[in-house]
């Protein structure tokens, strides 16, 4: 958000003084008319709200340790190289900006005092505060501070340690009505008084135009968020972004920072516009909503980046040069902008074109890593397998083969019901169809029999034909408790029911949705001693739901992971 650093004459007063080891250290405290003052009141207003009724997924403690962080670090600089005492408003502030939007996966609302990732968090505003005073240019800072700290956090960790706070909050009712009042009158109120309500406003009205140029030609183009049942393609997902209360957020309160725009009010606008259409541009390849809200936070960074560009080459407009008189100025550059310009609105629709109809990411797992797929154009044997199979099977035999033994196991497989495919499974993974869902039904139940036969002869080898990954780990590591414990356990399954099921990811992150097959029934156990004689044994009813991998060198699906516990999608 802004890190307003205004003239200190504007914003501040010294009030008194302070004698330290024989030196005077002013004492800097804020005017009531310091905006930064005005938008920690919107801010923390929001936070509260967030604790309460908005369900942020978010500790106080969380939240404290941010403001102290940031306070800390403005403080120390404040002394130790200004040799002052001041109020940390820019500090707390670029805090407080963080822990509105950072997110720790596993952290969840109603965990006051949790302190999980708090190293992120800590980390995320000391990177913010070093941009302010380290990257510069004539005397200011370059990026917004919280801005550049959260872009590099985001790209940096990933889904499985980071996410931006949800786009949409909770369900429209009283409460959201509110914190639309709040945020919507606070923030112009606040672009008003820093005349930066040009900016803002050319930045909402960019982005819905681009945003609606981009989306025009391709409806199909989709996102999956974690709090929408479905993915969210075409119209709706214009509603969704443009009145999405976190995108307001950042159109409101972390674009129009006083200090990292444009002087000229022609510039600002110009400023607000461009910031837009890069969001619309980064966002066109993603699908997921974490990659979403991170490709609009790094339009920012991008803009920053060139703003002192921008308001040289605007500041005739600014100066109330005529309009011939500027453009006779711009000379060549003019055309050639207006030519890049056409070209990045041409591109719109083409990089969603290309998100649209391109490679979906695949499933990540809870852990937040990604299984290695490899892509399949087409369905059944190409021509030249068939050739080349059919020609090896007519001829003769190498001279000197011998028969080979049939000593290949033969898996007795329990009745296996048909499988349950509900219609949002098909429609977030358009591949798997009810002869898929079959196979995959039919693979896991052989999957969970090589287990058990593993299992009773202790053959870790033989584990890894049925499971891989995390899987693996969970059946071998069973096997290894046997062994230990001198036992072979024979375990046998019937099953009632299998379905097909679309999860959120662990703890509902913002990485995409996983599909899991779940399998309903009851499995007996047979505990047996090292002499083969039967210590115990138990039935018990079964519901797992595992994960499936596709493993194209044995053309079958293989347990990778448990999504037992996930949440429905």
């Amino acid at each position: 958000m802004s890190s307003t650093d205004a003239p200190t004459s504007d914003v501040t007063v010294a009030q008194a003084s302070v004698r330290i080891r024989g030196r005077e250290y002013p004492v800097i405290l804020p005017s009531i008319r310091d905006p930064r003052l005005h938008v920690a009141a919107v801010l923390l207003t929001l936070q509260v709200l967030g604790q309460t009724v908005l369900d942020f997924r978010l500790s106080v403690a969380q939240i404290l340790v941010c403001l102290a962080a940031g306070a800390l670090i403005e403080l120390g600089v404040a002394f130790f190289k200004d040799k002052v005492i001041l109020w940390p408003a820019s500090g707390l502030l670029t805090g407080n900006s963080a822990a509105f939007i950072l997110r720790v996966p596993g952290t969840l609302h109603g965990d006051w005092w949790s302190l999980h990732g708090i190293w992120i968090f800590v980390g995320v505003v000391a990177v913010s505060m070093a941009s302010k005073y380290l990257i510069r240019w004539r005397g200011r800072h370059v990026f917004n501070p919280s801005n550049l700290g959260l872009v590099l956090a985001f790209v940096a960790l990933g889904p499985q340690y980071t996410e931006p706070q949800d786009l949409w909050w909770i369900p429209l009712g009283p409460w959201m009505y509110i914190t639309y009042a709040i945020l919507i009158g606070g923030g112009l109120l606040i672009g008003w008084e820093l005349k930066l309500l040009g900016l803002e406003i050319g930045f909402m009205a960019a982005f819905a135009v681009s945003l609606a140029v981009a989306l025009g030609p391709v409806p199909d183009h989709c996102m999956v968020a974690s709090w929408h049942a479905t993915p969210m393609c075409g119209q709706t997902l214009w509603q969704v972004l443009v009145t999405s209360p976190e995108v307001l957020i950042f159109a409101l309160f972390m674009v129009p920072d006083p200090r990292t725009v444009p002087d000229g009010q022609v510039a600002r606008f110009a400023f607000g516009v461009i910031v837009a259409v890069l969001s619309v541009l980064l966002l066109g390849p993603t699908t997921l909503e974490f990659w979403t809200k991170t490709a609009i936070l790094g339009s920012l960074v991008i803009a920053c980046a060139g703003r002192f560009a921008l308001a040289r080459a605007l500041a005739p407009l600014d100066a109330g040069v005529g309009l011939g008189a500027a453009l006779r100025r711009f000379g060549w550059r003019l055309p050639a902008t207006v030519a890049l310009a056409t070209m990045l609105a041409w591109l719109l629709p083409l990089a969603s074109d290309l998100s649209t109809h391109g490679p979906l990411p695949a499933a990540a797992l809870t852990d937040g890593t990604w299984p290695t797929i490899t892509l399949t154009v087409g369905s059944g044997n190409d021509p030249g397998r068939w050739v080349v199979g059919a020609a090896g099977g007519a001829l003769p035999a190498p001279t000197g083969s011998q028969p080979v033994s049939a000593s290949a196991p033969v898996w007795v497989l329990p009745a296996i019901p048909s499988v349950v495919l509900p219609q949002n499974v098909s429609d977030f993974d358009s591949t798997i169809t009810p002869q898929v869902a079959a196979r995959m039904a039919h693979d896991a139940v052989l999957d969970l029999i090589i287990e058990s036969e593993a299992r009773r002869t202790h053959d870790l080898k033989l584990a890894a034909a049925g499971a891989e990954g995390d899987g693996l780990t969970e059946f071998t590591d069973v096997i290894k408790q046997d062994m230990a414990a001198a036992r072979s356990v024979q375990k046998t399954y019937t099953f009632s029911s299998i379905t097909l099921t679309l999860y959120l990811p662990k703890f509902a992150t913002q990485a995409a949705r996983l599909v899991g097959i779940d399998l309903h029934g009851s499995s007996t156990l047979i505990i047996r001693n090292s002499a083969g004689a039967v210590i115990s044994q138990s039935t018990s009813a079964y519901d797992k739901s595992w994960g499936l991998d596709r493993n194209d060198s044995q053309q079958s699906w293989l347990i990778f992971v448990d999504y037992t516990g996930l949440t429905p999608a």
